[in-house]
């Protein structure tokens, strides 16, 4: 994220879901069926294990850094050679001249009304990846979101590595955003991204398991660092192309400033602005290959 968060204790949504998949026996609501022991074995911690005393797993799993799309590709080029297809969007359809913008990490009472305002203004509808702690600390700006038409996306209760935990925890973190979302806006989400875009074999069945479709992006511009806001439009327009989804935060005041001149420039150029939902309508997933792509690091 953009920034860091303080640790708090595991609100009653959370906690629920962590005895259910403790014990193996995890359904979400959304009636994709149970983990098996295949993907949560036994060698595993309990769910709720880190949220006692000292937590080593998010200690250690909140220290992160994005993947490029250079990882991201290789990883996939990987599951391929390996027979592996997995539920995951790499791109759109790079025949159709849309784009998709992302916005990870809210929401936050300070930018989210300015992003949803400017989104509206220039009517573009987009997806957010949101954080189920921040959900639930502003359930207001996530029913604001829904119902400017945007889609709203997991991106993990806590928002840690998930490759550093158990699969218990990489399940209770999945399912817990899911849970606060679809008790915000009576609709479960269906999309997640995993933060960092950082994920394994275990993560990708667990997440697969919960029904969810793994998205990442083309064209990471970094705007979480604030870099300054000529070179931020300048990379994030130079990399732009058909079926790209760009990676933003909602959060980072470069972001606002740049959005106006990015949507005015891409609209100019050809392109429409579109959400992941629009996307997968025709998208190609992990099995085709994806390229090129590119990454701020």
């Amino acid at each position: 994220m953009f920034r860091k968060r303080s640790r708090l204790v595991a609100p009653v949504t959370l906690v629920c879901a962590l005895g259910l998949i403790g014990c193996g026996l995890f359904s979400s609501s959304r009636g994709v069926g149970s983990l098996s022991a295949a993907v949560l074995p036994a060698s595993d911690p309990p769910a709720d294990a880190g949220f006692q005393g000292t937590d080593p797993y998010w200690e250690q799993a909140r220290e992160k850094a994005y993947r490029t799309v250079a990882q991201i590709l290789a990883q996939n080029d990987r599951e391929l050679r390996r027979g592996i297809q997995r539920s995951k969007l790499l791109h759109g359809d790079y025949r159709k001249k849309q784009i998709a913008l992302t916005f990870d990490d809210g929401p936050h009472p300070a930018f989210t009304p300015k992003l949803l305002a400017l989104l509206a203004k220039y009517k573009v509808k987009a997806t957010f990846f949101v954080v189920g702690e921040m959900c639930e600390r502003h359930p207001e700006l996530v029913r604001a979101e829904l119902a400017a038409g945007h889609v709203i996306a997991n991106h993990t209760y806590h928002h840690v590595n998930l490759v550093k935990i158990p699969a218990t925890q990489v399940a209770a973190e999945i399912s817990a955003c899911g849970e606060v979302v679809q008790s915000i806006t009576g609709r479960a989400p269906h999309l997640f991204r995993p933060p960092g875009g950082d994920y394994n074999d275990r993560v990708a069945e667990v997440s697969e398991a919960l029904g969810y479709t793994i998205c990442l992006w083309t064209d990471d511009p970094g705007d979480y660092a604030n870099p300054p806001a000529a070179k931020l439009a300048a990379d994030t327009r130079r990399w732009a192309r058909n079926g790209g989804i760009i990676l933003l935060h909602d959060g980072p005041p470069v972001t606002l400033k740049i959005l106006p001149k990015l949507i005015t420039d891409l609209r100019r150029r050809g392109f429409e602005f579109v959400t992941i939902d629009q996307m997968l309508g025709y998208a190609p997933t992990a099995r085709t290959a994806s390229r090129p792509a590119h990454g701020s690091r």
